[in-house]
């Protein structure tokens, strides 16, 4: 069975409708669609710039990282690992601790 594609404009009004009278499930069966699917219009309709639709498709653009991303988690990952270095460090240093009072009281 081949999947239906709705219009982008057939969406919009099936949500503002159902937007209007409160009750976005009637509205759905009103147009005899599943109201899981005019629930998910509501809310990929509500995240997304109305403008930047096109009438094809509803799923998100693939996200492509530039360089400047490539920079912030690079600097983001020095910072995680120089803080679980000095994480594993106190570690230590608690561990020796613990092992000579252990020695001492003993």
């Amino acid at each position: 069975m081949k999947k239906k594609q709705y219009d982008l404009n057939f969406k919009k009004m099936v949500v503002a409708k159902g937007k209007e009278i409160g009750n976005m499930t009637a509205v759905a069966r009103q147009h005899e669609l599943d109201p899981k699917m005019a629930l998910r219009w509501a809310r990929e309709l509500n995240r997304k710039d109305l403008d930047q639709l096109d009438g094809t498709s509803m799923k998100h653009q693939k996200f492509v990282p530039t360089a400047d991303d490539y920079a912030e988690l690079m600097k983001e990952n020095e910072k995680l690992k120089k803080l679980y270095a000095e994480q594993a460090l106190e570690r230590d240093i608690l561990k020796d601790l613990l092992k000579k009072r252990t020695r001492t009281c003993g």
